[in-house]
């Protein structure tokens, strides 16, 4: 089966799963037994996959034990109403929300698979290659992103088409938001270019480890259509989930880390995550002073002029 097609099955089963569990917290809102339900469903795995943990890292295998463990607390940790209370002082979460915990439990259960999976030693055994998205997969990627992103602000249960648009803080670009775009790609890349030298300062020869990274998960689109397509794909896709879905529900922070893990099994746990961290609280920034729109163009411009740098040097 071709590659897009396989891509094509996976964007809909997961559109599917989401509008469906989408669907499923709402009516928990209301519904005593629809919010049992949704402590079961999340309760179990997370009992199940704690377990095989523990088990998994006495048997001596540390990363995908922590995989486990670290997923199970990320899953579960939401159902204890005192923690949803304890991240109610902090960011704009409604602990009585079923929505809420379940977009938590979602959230932090992806964190902790992510951070697990970046604990692996890719440094030590680095892969001979690491696979390179193409125009089309990044297309498809970008259009799951946004529809995701319509489907958690309520789309097409508790929300109209506008009223998530709105939600989710797109807006038609004006001289100003545009500005502010502009703006935040250059500290967008200040962030990156001192993160850059910390972590040549603490770890020589990382910048080269993670050029390489980076030049082979970008080879098929290292050409000024890719670069435009990547950037905008990016732009458009993570920042409507990450900035316009999560942040006005889980703050900054949170989604930031988020968007921070969804690398390590990439580059690896270090600091250059750190890097990718900044960034995202930089496009949070726009976010929370401007719109989700000028963090669009910021992302796209920051990832484009990226990669037509790197097309540059080759």
């Amino acid at each position: 089966m071709a590659d897009w097609v396989q891509l094509l099955i996976a964007a809909a089963t997961v559109l599917l799963g989401a509008l469906g569990l989408a669907y499923w917290a709402h009516k928990a809102q209301t519904d005593r037994s629809a919010l049992v339900g949704l402590y079961l469903l999340f309760g179990i795995p997370a009992a199940l996959l704690g377990l095989g943990g523990i088990a998994t890292l006495l048997r001596g295998d540390r990363v995908l034990g922590a995989v486990f463990v670290l997923t199970a607390i990320g899953l579960g940790l939401p159902l204890l109403r005192p923690i949803r209370a304890l991240l109610a002082r902090v960011t704009p979460l409604d602990p009585a929300s079923a929505i809420d915990m379940t977009g938590l439990c979602a959230l932090l259960g992806l964190l902790g698979s992510q951070i697990g999976l970046s604990l692996a030693p890719l440094a030590e055994n680095p892969p001979d290659a690491l696979p390179s998205a193409n125009i089309a997969e990044l297309l498809v990627q970008a259009a799951a992103f946004v529809a995701i992103a319509y489907i958690i602000v309520g789309f097409p249960y508790w929300r109209d088409l506008r009223a998530a648009t709105s939600r989710l803080g797109i807006v038609t670009p004006t001289p100003r938001t545009i500005g502010i775009g502009l703006a935040a790609t250059v500290a967008c890349f200040a962030v990156a270019i001192v993160a850059s030298v910390a972590a040549e300062r603490l770890d020589p020869g990382l910048g080269e480890a993670l050029d390489e990274v980076v030049n082979q998960i970008t080879a098929e689109v290292q050409n000024p259509l890719g670069a435009v397509v990547l950037g905008a794909s990016a732009g458009i896709g993570e920042e409507a989930f990450f900035r316009g879905a999560l942040q006005p529900r889980f703050g900054i922070v949170l989604p930031a880390l988020v968007f921070a893990s969804l690398h390590g099994p990439q580059y690896g746990f270090n600091v250059a995550l750190l890097g990718l961290f900044g960034v995202s609280i930089v496009l949070g920034l726009v976010r929370k002073h401007a719109n989700t729109t000028a963090a669009m163009i910021a992302h796209a411009l920051y990832n484009a002029v990226q990669v037509l740098a790197l097309s540059a040097v080759a």
